[in-house]
C-alpha cells in the first residue's frame, strides 16, 4: 500500500507577523465583517492574489481571523490579543493561537521544552508524511510561532486548562514509518492512485501544466495551499539567488586577477 504523504496544512508564516497583520487589519476595519478583498486591502494588500491569500489562510488557522456571515472580520481571539482586559488574557490568548493549528500542537507535545534542533524535527516530519519540499517552511514558522509563545504566552499545556483554551485540540500519534532511502523515496511524494484533475493549462508552443488532487481532498483548500506552497517557493529562490551573488561577491581573488604594478 502506497503511503499517504499529508497536506502542509500549517500557518504559512509565524504568529508575530500574523499579529503585525491583524493589527493593521482592526486599525482599518475594527471589528466589522468584509468580503475577502476588503479584508485583504485592509491588511495591506492591493488585490486577492498569492501572497494575500496566503495570508488569510494563515490568519485563519490562528484564530486571528473569523468568518462572520458570507465575510470575515477580527476575531475575539485577535481583541484578546489586541486589548486584553488583563497581561493574563493576552498571554493566554497568545497561546492558544500559537497551538491552534493542529501541526503545531503536535510538535509541542511531541517535543515539549526547550526547542529541538531542526535535524529531528525535519526527521520526525517526513516521517510523519510530509512531502520533504515542504519541510524547511513548516519548520521555520513553527519555530518562529514557538519561541514567540513562550517569550510571550508561557509554555505550551497540553488540553484545556481555562475557558479561552482550545478544547478541540487533539493529539494523534503518527503512525511509525520506515526510514527514508534512495529505493523508497519516490514512494513518499507519489500522489495516491485515485486522482483528479482540477486545473490544466496548456502552453503555447506545447507543454501544459496540471493540478491534481485525491478524491478525500476538497478543491478549494487544494487551491489556497498551492498558492501558499508557490509564495514560499518563490521566496526561496529569491533567498538562494541573494546567498548566490553574496557569495560571489566575497569569493577570494586570484593571484592572477591581482594587478602588481608591472602593467603599468
Amino acid at each position: 500500500m502506497e503511503k499517504r504523504v499529508r497536506s502542509p496544512n500549517y500557518p504559512a508564516f509565524g504568529l508575530p507577523e500574523a499579529i503585525q497583520k491583524v493589527t493593521d487589519l482592526y486599525k482599518e476595519m475594527h471589528t466589522h465583517s468584509g468580503p475577502r478583498e476588503v479584508i485583504v486591502k485592509g491588511m495591506g494588500y492591493n488585490s486577492i492574489n498569492g501572497a494575500s491569500a496566503t495570508a488569510v489562510s494563515a490568519l485563519q488557522k490562528y484564530g486571528l481571523l473569523e468568518k462572520s456571515g458570507e465575510g470575515l472580520r477580527v476575531s475575539e481571539r485577535a481583541l484578546r490579543i489586541l486589548h486584553p482586559h488583563n497581561e493574563e488574557e493576552r498571554r493566554a490568548a497568545i497561546r492558544e493561537a500559537a497551538f491552534d493549528p493542529p501541526l503545531f500542537a503536535e510538535l509541542a507535545e511531541k517535543f515539549p521544552g526547550r526547542m529541538p534542533n531542526e535535524e529531528l524535527l525535519r526527521n520526525y516530519l517526513i516521517r510523519s508524511g510530509f512531502a520533504p519540499a515542504a519541510v524547511s517552511h513548516v519548520i521555520l514558522a513553527y519555530r518562529e510561532t514557538s519561541s514567540f509563545a513562550e517569550e510571550h504566552g508561557g509554555p505550551y499545556i497540553s488540553g484545556p486548562v481555562g475557558p479561552h483554551e482550545a478544547p478541540h485540540m487533539q493529539i494523534h500519534p503518527a503512525i511509525p514509518q520506515p526510514p527514508l532511502t534512495s529505493q523508497n523515496i519516490g514512494s513518499v511524494t507519489q500522489m495516491p492512485v485515485k486522482e483528479r484533475e482540477i486545473i490544466r493549462y496548456s502552453f503555447e508552443g506545447g507543454g501544459f501544466l496540471k493540478i491534481v488532487i485525491d478524491d478525500e481532498t476538497d478543491p478549494e483548500e487544494a487551491f489556497d495551499m498551492a498558492l501558499t506552497l508557490i509564495e514560499l517557493k518563490r521566496a526561496e529562490v529569491k533567498r538562494r539567488k541573494g546567498r548566490e551573488q553574496t557569495s560571489a561577491k566575497n569569493l577570494p581573488l586570484k593571484l592572477e586577477d591581482v594587478d602588481d604594478g608591472s602593467n603599468s
